[in-house]
């Protein structure tokens, strides 16, 4: 859906005036609509009668605990999620991506930062790509690119926006082992370029969906000192 002048439809959830603030302006010169919510609460709301392309949510509401938010926000909407944390909240940050957020923005943030985070969420989420090449199929792991979809064993797994993202590239890419930086570079952009932990992060949870034995993997490996590939068999 797309809010009411035509543009992708933010929904903002941060109590920090500041920062309302500040998203208000930066938003609406970005060529965003935007709502706003105060509150957990609040933002649960705004989902209820709106449908945004995408949500900030902020990790220090005041109201509820942020992950509660997401894990609601994903029972009425399937809008791609970027947490907003302080810099210094590793900790928030690492539990968000492992619950499966979109990505994180980190406090303070200027207009550009915003603005590709906003536009990477919405255009390489899951969807029909034209030319797309043909399914990976390797040991029972099936990636159709064109309808972004997976499979194990002929069941349908569940990947968030940025898994399938990763999955993707390294299907596209099969064999070929990347470096946590260069991996998380290509995946995510240049702006997050020596974020290892955000590769890590992501590796376990697509092993966990893809992988028999996650604790070894004979799809998404690790070769020692260098990275990650995903092996294709036969």
């Amino acid at each position: 859906m797309t809010g009411r002048g035509g543009r992708p439809l933010v929904l903002v959830i941060e109590d920090d005036l500041r920062y309302v603030r500040q998203l208000r302006g930066e938003l609406a010169v970005g060529g965003f609509e935007a709502v706003f919510a105060g509150t957990g609460e609040q933002g649960l709301h705004e989902v209820a009668i709106e449908t945004p392309d995408v949500v900030l949510l902020d990790l220090g509401l005041p109201d509820m605990e942020a992950l509660r938010v997401f894990a609601q926000l994903g029972e009425t909407c399937d809008a791609p999620v970027i947490a907003m944390s302080a810099r210094e909240d590793d900790e928030g940050i690492a539990g968000a991506l492992d619950a499966g957020v979109d990505d994180y923005l980190p406090k303070p943030f200027d207009l550009d930062q915003l603005l590709a985070r906003l536009r990477a969420v919405l255009w390489r989420a899951p969807g029909a790509e034209v030319g797309a090449p043909p399914p990976f199929e390797s040991d029972g792991l099936t990636v159709v690119f064109a309808e972004a979809e997976v499979t194990v064993g002929g069941r349908p797994v569940a990947l968030s926006a940025a898994e399938f993202r990763m999955l993707r590239f390294l299907a596209r890419n099969r064999d070929r082992v990347f470096r946590p930086a260069q991996l998380v570079e290509e995946v995510w952009g240049p702006e997050y370029a020596g974020d290892r932990h955000l590769a890590r992060v992501y590796v376990r949870r697509v092993r966990e969906k893809i992988e028999r034995e996650p604790a070894a993997p004979r799809h998404l490996v690790t070769k020692a000192g260098i990275g990650y590939m995903l092996r294709k068999h036969g």
